[in-house]
C-alpha cells in the first residue's frame, strides 16, 4: 500500500494519531511493543445527492442532481491515493458518485450487490406529498416494527444480517482477515501487510458497516444513529488489541471537499 508520508495530508483529514501509528510501524515500532502492526484502512463514502423526483414525481433509482454531480466530483479530489481495492453499490446514484473517483483513480470498481441501500417499496410516480406520508407512516411505528418491512420492501432485519455478513465475507476472503474470540469479544487477525480499501455506498450501507465492525449494539435505526452526509468520508482502522486487532473510527461523515462550493453556482457560468 502506498501510504501517503505527508503529515500536513494527514492533518488535513485530522489523523494526526494515524500519522503517528505509520511512522513508528516504518520506524519498526510497535505501539504495544508486542507485535508488529499492520493496519487496515476502510474508507466509506456515501453517495452525492440524488434526484428522487426530477419531474416532480418519485423514482426509485435516481441519478444524482447537477449539485450532487459536483458533490462526487470534489470527492473524488480529496480521495485521490493508492487503494488496494475500490468497490461500489449496484445502484446509480452510488456508481455515478464512484465516476469520477474511478477516473482520478485510474481504476473501475468492483460492483458488490450486499452494498445496496435498504429496498423500499416502490415509491415509482407518486407525488412528493404521497412520499412524505410514507415515511411519517413507516416511522410512526413502534420501534420494534422498525426491523419489520412496510408492504413489498426488505426489512431492515434482512438488510443489516446481509450487509454484516457481506463485509466480513468480503475483509475475511477477499482480504484475509480472520476472526477469533477473546474473552468472549471478537478480534481481527489481519494478514501481515497493510491494505487501504474504498467503498462508495449509501447511508444505510455504511451505518450497518461501522455499527457491525465497531461492535455497536445493533438497532433498527443504525441508519440514523450513523448518518452521514451525501459524499460524507468515514474512515475505520484497525489498532492492536490484545493478541489481534480491532476497529477504531478514524473519522466520520467528512465533507471538507465541500467547503467553499456554491450549490446555487452553476460551474459552467462565466
Amino acid at each position: 500500500m502506498g501510504t501517503p508520508a505527508s503529515l500536513a495530508y494527514f492533518l488535513a483529514r485530522g489523523d494526526v494519531a494515524l500519522f503517528e501509528r505509520i511512522e513508528n510501524r516504518r520506524a519498526g515500532g510497535s505501539l504495544r511493543g508486542q507485535k508488529e502492526v499492520f493496519m487496515i484502512e476502510l474508507v466509506l463514502v456515501r453517495h452525492a445527492q440524488p434526484d428522487w423526483e426530477p419531474m416532480g414525481r418519485a423514482v426509485d433509482h435516481p441519478a444524482l442532481t447537477a449539485w450532487g454531480r459536483r458533490q462526487a466530483d470534489a470527492a473524488a479530489n480529496r480521495l485521490v491515493g493508492d487503494y488496494d481495492a475500490f468497490y461500489v453499490s449496484p445502484l446509480e446514484r452510488a456508481r455515478e458518485t464512484a465516476a469520477p473517483i474511478a477516473e482520478r483513480l485510474g481504476r473501475d470498481p468492483q460492483v458488490l450487490s450486499w452494498l445496496a441501500e435498504l429496498r423500499l417499496p416502490t415509491l415509482e410516480g407518486r407525488t412528493p406529498d404521497e412520499v412524505q406520508d410514507h415515511f411519517r407512516r413507516t416511522r410512526a411505528r413502534d420501534l420494534e416494527q422498525w426491523w419489520e418491512p412496510m408492504p413489498g420492501g426488505e426489512s431492515f432485519r434482512h438488510m443489516y444480517e446481509r450487509v454484516s455478513a457481506g463485509v466480513e465475507s468480503l475483509l475475511s476472503e477477499g482480504h484475509g482477515m480472520r476472526i477469533r474470540q477473546n474473552s468472549g469479544y471478537r478480534v481481527w487477525h489481519p494478514e501481515k501487510r497493510d491494505a487501504r480499501i474504498l467503498i462508495v455506498a449509501h447511508n444505510g450501507t455504511n451505518s450497518v458497516i461501522v455499527s457491525h465492525l465497531l461492535g455497536v449494539e445493533p438497532v433498527p435505526w443504525a441508519w440514523s444513529r450513523f448518518s452521514s452526509p451525501w459524499t460524507g468520508i468515514t474512515r475505520l482502522c484497525t489498532a492492536p488489541a490484545a493478541d489481534g486487532f480491532i476497529w477504531q473510527l478514524h473519522g466520520f461523515g467528512r465533507v471538507d471537499h465541500l467547503v467553499g462550493l456554491d450549490p446555487d453556482q452553476d460551474p459552467e457560468a462565466g
